[in-house]
């Protein structure tokens, strides 16, 4: 999908007024919006299996540690993973991509696997 001209133009005055404002919360801000026309544009892409799986765990609420020792995996891979995670799924942090997943099961668009009780295993 090929942006609006105005739409176009504002991207540009985005990526220039972040070069040059030094003020935090303003650039906050201003990548805020960035982010938003851009994720209008294109289309977010579906995670992996792989990928699903680490976002499960996020929202289950267990650190990258505990994520790593339970896929057999390193920290630092989880790390990966989640960098990648929040770039395709449009999300900054951890909260973001736990109700964001809640969000699609909750729309239906994912599923929440069976979990057996921790007193099953």
């Amino acid at each position: 999908m090929t942006p609006a001209p105005e739409q176009e133009q504002r991207i540009r005055e985005l990526f220039k007024l972040l070069t040059d404002e030094s003020n935090s919360e303003k650039v906050q801000a201003l990548a805020a919006e960035l982010r938003h026309l851009l994720t209008v544009q294109a289309p977010l892409r579906k995670p992996s299996e792989q990928q699903l799986r680490i976002i499960e765990l996020v929202a289950d609420g267990l650190k990258n540690r505990e994520i790593a020792d339970q896929l057999g995996i390193s920290n630092k891979v989880v790390k990966n993973y989640l960098g990648n995670i929040y770039d395709k799924i449009g999300v900054n942090n951890r909260l973001e991509l736990a109700l964001w997943y809640e969000s699609q099961v909750h729309d239906g668009k994912l599923r929440r696997p069976a979990r057996l009780p921790k007193s099953w295993m």
